[in-house]
């Protein structure tokens, strides 16, 4: 029977610590802004805005203090590298793609799709669905990607780290309307797929540019529901077929097996690229020490 040695269990729980205290701070900022900005915003249609906005300050400060100023991680280390815009552009294509073959899949089995052609409201609509989706992206990708991950992944391993970070993940969209057991498991899916894009040379932008990609190319290409939220974007109607376990019926496509098919697909793709879990090299003197 293998050993596992005092040294080993100490780090683990030492870089477990730090993880902890990292959502302490981040949650705790969120909490703070959202009581103290009210709810202004609440059945506007910039109510996605300041939710993803939120998170972006809790988890970037957090990312600050606790992966850069205490733990002195390089911000190459937490997936921050140049050029920072062309991976971040991969990345939107990349989950736009695999949105729309989720919606493909689930019309070839029975979803249904109707274009109403009405333009007037798309723009009030959907550009600030854009920014709030590009900010709720972001901070989901600080939130479960980024320093946690580097640190876990220093710690036990990248696929341990993978594994382990998107179980809450998956369980916190648990509560989402219309989740299901399925949804869960894709939503876990959808973590290990982004956490391959954060380990490749694309990182932090891929990963982010692909959450986002994913997102919107559901709710503003074809106004499907995104992980059971429905932003009724004009243009496009979308209605799931009879089959949830086919389309995801109300949770939208991730609840689905189509959604299943997909993201096996797109970390496929990712793990098949030269520079999967391939950080460029950095000169020796530019290099930061990375605490353990």
């Amino acid at each position: 029977m293998a050993r596992v040695s005092f040294a080993a269990v100490k780090r683990v729980v030492i870089a477990l610590g730090w993880i902890v205290l990292f959502y302490v701070l981040a949650i705790g900022v969120d909490y703070g802004l959202t009581k103290a900005a009210g709810s202004w915003w609440t059945g506007t249609a910039l109510s996605v805005v300041p939710v993803g906005a939120f998170e972006i300050i809790g988890f970037g400060l957090a990312t600050y203090v606790i992966g850069r100023l205490l733990k002195k991680y390089s911000w190459s280390a937490l997936g921050w590298r140049r050029p920072a815009l062309r991976p971040f552009a991969r990345g939107v294509a990349l989950g736009a793609v695999m949105a729309a073959s989720a919606i493909v899949l689930g019309v070839v089995f029975g979803a249904r799709l109707h274009f109403t052609g009405d333009w007037s409201a798309w723009a009030a609509v959907a550009l600030p669905l854009i920014l709030g989706l590009v900010f709720a992206a972001l901070g989901e990708e600080l939130g479960f990607r980024g320093y946690p991950l580097r640190h876990l992944a220093d710690a036990v391993g990248v696929l341990p780290a993978i594994i382990v970070l998107a179980l809450p993940f998956a369980i916190l969209h648990a509560w989402n309307p219309s989740a299901t057991v399925f949804s869960t498991i894709n939503v876990g899916l959808a973590a290990i797929w982004l956490s391959v894009a954060f380990f490749s040379t694309g990182g932090m932008p891929l990963a982010w540019g692909a959450h986002f990609g994913w997102n919107a190319g559901l709710a503003v290409l074809f106004d499907a529901p995104v992980s059971g939220f429905i932003f009724h974007v004009p243009v496009v109607e979308y209605a799931p077929g009879l089959h949830r376990w086919i389309d995801g019926g109300a949770f939208g496509p991730e609840g689905g097996i189509v959604a299943t098919i997909v993201l096996i697909a797109g970390t496929l793709f990712l793990l098949t690229r030269a520079n999967a879990f391939s950080p460029p090299p950095q000169p020796a003197a530019l290099q930061e020490v990375v605490a353990a």
